[in-house]
């Protein structure tokens, strides 16, 4: 997703706990706006997210250990759908 859409900027994490960081494309400054309607989008979806940040525009995922690629998969498709609204 990072690739197709530049309003993602860093995406970082270490084992289960990835954070994705949304920034505005034309200067890289942060974008609490975008990140709250995602994480919206997600929650009414039935998908948690966490948005965290010094400037609220990191969305924090944490999935249990035991999700199955079919779960994940159908979760990320939700993030992609937000994305492509917002």
């Amino acid at each position: 997703m990072q690739a197709a859409d530049p309003r993602i900027g860093d995406v970082r994490g270490r084992g289960a706990m990835v954070a994705a960081e949304f920034v505005d494309p034309a200067t890289g400054e942060p974008d609490a706006a975008l990140t709250a309607a995602i994480a919206a989008h997600c929650i009414s979806a039935g998908v948690v997210v966490l948005t965290c940040g010094t400037y609220g525009n990191v969305i924090r995922f944490l999935p249990p250990l035991s999700i199955g690629d079919e779960l994940l998969n159908e979760g990320l498709d939700v993030v992609a759908e937000a994305l492509a609204t917002h």
